[in-house]
C-alpha cells in the first residue's frame, strides 16, 4: 500500500486496501465517471443522500455532454474480478456495485440512461423518505392570554394590541 493511502485528509471512508482514487488511475476515468463513482462508493460513510444526489447530477451533466456530441468513452474496461476486488474493499451493496460497474464500462448514450434509473434507485431504495397520505395537516393555532385561564406575569406585553 502507498504511502498516500495510509494517510487520509478528513473522515474515514476511504479507509481499505483498494481506494477510490487507485481504481480511477488504474481505469483512466474522466471527471464525471470519477465523481459518480467516487459520490456512489462513499454515500453510505460519509454525507448519505447528498452525496447520492451529487452522483445522480454527475451523471445528468455526463448524458447532456454525451446527447451533444461534447464526450465519448475514454477508459479501460474493468474486469469482473477486479470490479469484485473493489466491491469487496468497499464493502459495496449490490446496487451500488452494479452504478460503479455502469460508469466503469459504459460505451453507449443508452448505457448512461440505465446508470441514471440505477442511481435514481439507489437513492429510493437507501434514502426512503416516509409520506403519510390522507394524513391530516395540522392547522396553526394562536392562543391568547384568556386561553391560559390565568392573568399574566409581570412584565407581560399583549403584541396583539395597540398601546
Amino acid at each position: 500500500m502507498s504511502l498516500a493511502n495510509q494517510t487520509q485528509v478528513g473522515g474515514t471512508h476511504y479507509k481499505n486496501p483498494f481506494q477510490h482514487w487507485d481504481l480511477c488511475h488504474e481505469l483512466d476515468l474522466g471527471y464525471f465517471e470519477g465523481q459518480i463513482s467516487k459520490y456512489i462508493t462513499r454515500h453510505r460513510f460519509k454525507k448519505g443522500k447528498e452525496d447520492a444526489d451529487k452522483a445522480l447530477h454527475f451523471c445528468m451533466k455526463l448524458i447532456e455532454l454525451v446527447a451533444t456530441g461534447g464526450r465519448m468513452p475514454r477508459h479501460r474496461m474493468v474486469s469482473f474480478a477486479r470490479m469484485t476486488q473493489y466491491a469487496e474493499a468497499n464493502h459495496l451493496l449490490p446496487i451500488e456495485y452494479a452504478c460503479i460497474n455502469s460508469v466503469c464500462n459504459w460505451q453507449f448514450l443508452e448505457d448512461l440512461h440505465m446508470l441514471q434509473a440505477r442511481i435514481e434507485r439507489l437513492i429510493a431504495e437507501c434514502y426512503v423518505s416516509v409520506t403519510f397520505v390522507n394524513a391530516p395537516v395540522a392547522q396553526p393555532s394562536v392562543l391568547s392570554v384568556a386561553d391560559l385561564g390565568e392573568e399574566p406575569g409581570a412584565g407581560y406585553v399583549d403584541q396583539g394590541r395597540d398601546i
